[in-house]
């Protein structure tokens, strides 16, 4: 049985027999191949979907180029089928089917067809049964006149071995177009003319597209190339690698060009360019890339020629920029030199490349709306394409939605109760940060309290809007209503409820909090009400909440979000999209959707739709779409408490997507283990966009989950995270989403590998909100390598800090932090901190809690490293800004630790502490961090404090700092 890397797939522990079983049986026949010389096999690698699949025996089994894995379908529901992808259109002539080599006779009664699109499938070879013999291999060869097609499909309705379809391979034979390559130039891996045990997959890397991987000892890949002019080359290979084992032979005939060792890029798809030097000969030629080692990926090869111009430019200094115009930005930078001379610059924006300029030009002027957070970089060049490291990076943060500019840029306005330009002849609170307090858990720290006929708080619209959401407070085991007014106009009542609110815990017990709903105090007090209005109303209007008689005895109002509602979206296309509605429900719509491949999902009209338990994804990728989060309601039972409803994606629905719908759960207290509205443990390639959920444990928590998207969704009053990416979870990209009033850390990234997995790697959390934590942090990181956190904004923490760097374990099997940098990039923090835990024998003793800083970085029991914090601002946080503590008796160093340009304003205590001891024998801290331009603005006691009494820690203060 061929073994494939670590980071491509992990077989179920509980099919293992079976295929130790198969891969000895096959053992005694025809080995495993895939090999592709004069006549290539198209579908090695390509991508593979099917009807459906029983237990593990998932489609991609039919492409990887071993007999000893196969594909069987859903038992006892013919017809089945499976297909797989070409790519683009090729002439085709022959399919080759194999079973396992050891497996008894049978006949399988199948049609070949093929699709240009996808969708319409036509006849290539008419039904017939075809018998699989052992004496034969248990391969089976059909064929048909040559025609041109995309996709080949095995559509089968007969078994006599088995009530279901079964393949171990799936191979098609035709005329793919002869590639011949120039040399000098790039050429792309994935456009071999022949290979050997390879298969290909969708690349991270710049220019996206196919990378191929799956490298064994003894694979190799050809190419047809034609080289212009004889001479010596440089060469270069873009490869990615978790291992140090990588290398890599250029072959021409049996002469061996150049052996070049691949490093340890520190994942599968963390891409480096390695270069070699060798000698071709002129003309038409085919060149053979060899492993000689194994376990990489590579995406290209480059060959330039070597006119021992070696030395690429500096690097462009000191870049900056301006804001000249509206949706305008500047960039400057100094000049680079070179041996020979930089004739241009390349200009970056999120990694991809912008512009370009020339030699001369030391500027470049870019478009971008004032909402778009956009990170820059430039690169010099010069004649024979050498290239700079790039220059410092520089970041326009976009409009976020607070006073900072950082954060999602969501499509509500939030507008505090509270404010001085409201009216009210209600109760303004006095601020302060105690939780189970009606002011300490509000946003902002304060709300207006009416408790009178009569008293109101008085809004006025910032922008058109049309919806309003109310965060209110009231009494315990109530509902009811509250009044509003439109430019002192009755337009009805918002009903609000406490049915969500008010979780129990005692004082001394709050590591239970969320869990149990038991103890002597009432916590999480607040909750959400939401109300369309008859119209939209201009900017101006004024939108009064007021206790009249009939209301509620007394309410809190702690803010509103205002929000101009588009009207409920259609069917985007109804041959496309099975349409629910009252006479077809969810379940039916999608039975209808994987009975007909030309569907590509389902439509959820506007209306509240009532889930009893999970929605199951499988078969294929399948798009869930409805008509906007405000209109489309997926809703758990209301007479019931904690169901778990929601989606559960299948693997073979990876590529799925959720969007433009809201989800209403019933939790009440914290379980773990069901409760989040996506279920999907390896997950890939998902997106959920433009979803707002409420009420659950978590809006998805994900397992060894690469490659999904996450963007626009809100996550409101969870007793658990909002995200969390855990046991080598990597390549995610959780954008533009608002979190408020999670039970647990609204954000987060988790590097355990209890359930498998590795590092998480490449992950980008960026432009993100999360307010009103009710437990643990806004944002997360728990160990891993090579993430990016960009663009946060966070405020009132209830108990924990803003940002929590932590390498604990928790107890479970973890990674903590690895050799590439963990890099969390602007960053505002408003109010953050809080009490948690004991704190019987603290050194710094406040009260009887453990006190958390605006920023936690903890040492825990795994590694603490490479981490980088920048450009970040706190405000007003409860105790300190920064906070670094170790866990003792492990007592492991902080190492390679930097802040960067960071202000704090008006801590309280200290702007930085050193915990000497946070509980009896837990301290002092250990290791050493760097500060660069960290600067403390009045502080309540000092700027630092501990630094004498951690012997074992080093402040090393590099420059800027005013302490």
């Amino acid at each position: 049985m061929r073994i494939v890397n670590s980071h491509t797939r992990m077989l179920a522990l509980v099919c293992a027999f079976s295929l130790l079983l198969g891969t000895l049986l096959s053992s005694l026949g025809t080995p495993r191949t895939a090999d592709a010389a004069a006549l290539q096999n198209l579908a090695a690698g390509k991508p593979v979907t099917a009807s459906g699949h029983a237990d593990v025996y998932v489609a991609a089994n039919v492409t990887d180029g071993n007999p000893g894995t196969y594909w069987e379908s859903v038992n006892h529901a013919f017809p089945q089928w499976v297909q797989v992808d070409l790519g683009s259109q090729t002439t085709v002539h022959q399919v080759v089917l194999k079973l396992p080599p050891g497996w008894e006779t049978r006949a399988q009664t199948l049609s070949v067809q093929g699709s240009a699109n996808g969708s319409s499938f036509t006849d290539l070879k008419s039904s017939a049964s075809y018998t699989f013999n052992p004496a034969a291999g248990n391969s089976v060869t059909i064929e048909w006149s040559p025609v041109s097609t995309r996709y080949i499909r095995i559509h089968v309705t007969a078994n006599t071995g088995w009530p279901a379809a079964q393949l171990s391979e799936l191979e098609v034979y035709g005329q793919s177009e002869v590639v011949t390559w120039p040399i000098p130039g790039k050429i792309e891996a994935e456009g071999y003319s022949a290979m050997h045990g390879i298969q290909t997959e969708p690349t991270s890397d710049i220019g996206g597209g196919l990378n191929v991987g799956w490298i064994d000892v003894g694979d190799w890949l050809e190419y047809n190339v034609h080289v212009q002019s004889a001479g010596t080359y440089a060469v270069d290979y873009r490869v990615a690698s978790n291992a140090s084992t990588g290398q890599i032979q250029l072959r021409s005939g049996t002469t061996t060009l150049a052996t070049t060792a691949v490093p340890n890029t520190g994942g599968w798809q963390n891409w480096q360019t390695v270069t070699d030097y060798v000698t071709l000969s002129a003309g038409q030629q085919t060149l053979r890339l060899y492993a000689s080692g194994h376990d990489f990926n590579i995406n290209w090869v480059q060959f330039a020629p070597d006119n021992a111009d070696r030395i690429p430019p500096t690097a462009p200094s000191n870049l900056t920029y301006t804001e000249p115009a509206p949706d305008t930005i500047r960039l400057a930078w100094g000049a680079s030199t070179d041996n020979v001379g930089v004739t241009g610059y390349d200009i970056y924006a999120n990694g991809l490349l912008r512009g370009s300029v020339s030699g001369s030009t030391l500027t470049y002027t870019d478009q971008q709306p004032k909402n778009a957070t956009v990170s820059y970089y430039v690169v010099a060049k010069d004649a024979i394409g050498n290239t700079s490291p790039p220059s410092n990076t520089v970041t326009r943060y976009g409009s976020g939605g607070n006073d900072s500019g950082r954060g999602a840029n969501m499509p509500f306005t939030i507008l505090e109760a509270e404010a001085p330009s409201n009216r009210t002849n209600g109760t303004r609170l006095t601020p302060n940060y105690i939780l189970g307090d009606f002011a300490g858990e509000a946003s902002g720290r304060s709300a207006v309290y009416l408790d009178r006929n009569g008293q109101y708080v008085e809004f006025t619209l910032t922008a058109p809007a049309n919806a309003l959401v109310l965060r209110n407070a009231v009494a315990e085991n109530t509902t009811g209503t509250i009044s509003l007014y439109v430019d002192d106009v009755d337009k009805g009542n918002f009903t609000v409820t406490s049915k969500f609110s008010y979780v129990y815990a005692t004082p001394t017990t709050l590591d239970r909090l969320g869990y149990d709903n038991a103890g002597s105090k009432a916590y999480w007090l607040y909750e959400d009400s939401q109300l369309m209005l008859d119209q939209v109303y201009p900017a101006g209007t004024k939108i009064r909440i007021q206790k009249d008689a009939g209301d509620v005895p007394w309410i809190y109002v702690d803010m509103i979000e205002t929000e101009n509602v588009a009207p409920p979206a259609s069917n985007p296309n109804p041959n496309l999209y099975v349409q629910v509605s009252n006479t077809k429900s969810i379940e039916q719509a999608l039975n209808e959707f994987r009975q007909d491949p030309s569907k590509k999902g389902i439509f959820i009209p506007a209306g509240e739709w009532t889930l009893s338990s999970k929605i199951h994804l499988y078969g294929r990728a399948t798009e869930i779409i409805g008509a906007g989060p405000w209109h489309t309601k997926l809703v758990a039972p209301q007479n019931q408490t904690n169901t778990d409803i929601g989606f559960n994606i299948g693997q073979e629905a990876n590529g799925s997507t959720i969007r433009d719908l809201s989800a209403w759960g019933n939790y009440v207290y914290r379980q773990d283990g069901p409760g989040k509205f996506i279920d999907g443990n390896g997950m890939r390639n998902v997106t959920v966009d433009n979803v707002w959920a409420e009420h659950f444990v978590c809006l998805y928590w994900g397992v060894n989950s690469s490659y999904n998207t996450f963007t626009n969704n809100r996550i409101k009053n969870m007793f658990a995270d909002g995200i969390n990416m855990t046991n080598g979870s990597s390549y995610n990209v959780i954008d533009n989403n608002y979190a408020r009033g999670t039970g647990d850390d609204a954000f987060a990234l988790f590097s355990a590998i209890d359930a498998g997995g590795s590092y998480n790697v490449g992950n980008k959390y960026t432009n993100l909100t999360a307010t009103n934590v009710r437990r643990a942090a806004a944002f997360a990181v728990y160990g891993g390598q090579g993430n990016l956190f960009q663009n946060l904004y966070g405020a009132d923490t209830l108990t924990y800090p803003g940002l929590t760097i932590s390498s604990l374990s928790f107890g479970y099997n973890t990674l903590g932090f690895g050799d590439q940098d963990t890099v969390i990039d602007g960053v505002t923090l408003d109010r953050t901190g809080g009490d948690f835990w004991t704190s019987v024998g603290a050194d710094d003793k406040i009260n009887d809690y453990q006190n958390f800083g605006a920023i936690w970085l903890f040492a825990g029991d795994r590694s603490f490293r490479n981490i980088v914090v920048k450009n970040v601002d706190i405000n007003n946080p409860v105790y300190f800004g920064l906070m670094f503590q170790t866990k003792s008796p492990e007592n492991l160093p902080m190492e390679n630790v930097r802040l960067e340009n960071i202000n704090i304003h008006h801590a309280p205590r200290y702007g930085i502490k050193l915990v000497v001891s946070a509980e009896a024998g837990q301290g002092p801290v250990v290791g050493e961090a760097s500060f660069t331009n960290v600067r403390v603005n009045n502080p309540g006691i000092t700027a630092i404090y501990g630094e004498d009494r951690t012997p074992n820690f080093r402040v090393i203060r590099v420059s800027g700092n005013n302490w």
